[in-house]
């Protein structure tokens, strides 16, 4: 695959995203949280769930922790998010910003997985205990 497929494809993914009602997630939701950002890529980015900005905005890390992980980006490896692709464990907000449960994380498993394997990063960054253990098990 050329870059622009990958990104066709992460695109019909999004739409898949968004209509999934696997789990209690979607009832609460304002907006799924697909991921964004470039295919293939080098760099991966995967945090725990989206926040409460993030569901507002449909887009993942642009609350504080995404300011946060800006200038983490810029400052540490002189890149920002634009050159690497951002996602979550989980494409739904979790109410009050809870963990997800096992349920949840098993319902969004599978567009996970496919984002890695479009994406096709050499380095996974795993933002959080969430996001880790989806990466290495309990």
């Amino acid at each position: 695959m050329g870059p622009v497929r990958e990104l066709e494809a992460l695109a019909r993914l999004a739409e898949e995203v968004a209509a999934c009602q696997a789990c209690g997630l979607a009832a609460t939701r304002t907006h799924v949280v697909p991921g964004e950002g470039v295919a293939p890529s080098d760099l991966m980015l995967v945090g725990e769930g989206p926040g409460a900005r993030e569901d507002e905005l449909g887009r993942p890390f642009v609350g504080r922790s995404g300011q946060l992980l800006d200038r983490l980006l810029a400052e540490e490896l002189g890149r920002d998010r634009t050159r690497c692709y951002i996602a979550n464990t989980v494409k739904c907000r979790p109410p009050g910003n809870r963990t997800p449960a096992p349920e949840e994380l098993a319902a969004c498993r599978g567009f996970l997985e496919r984002q890695v394997e479009l994406v096709d990063p050499r380095l996974i960054v795993a933002l959080g205990a969430t996001a880790a253990g989806w990466f290495l098990g309990p």
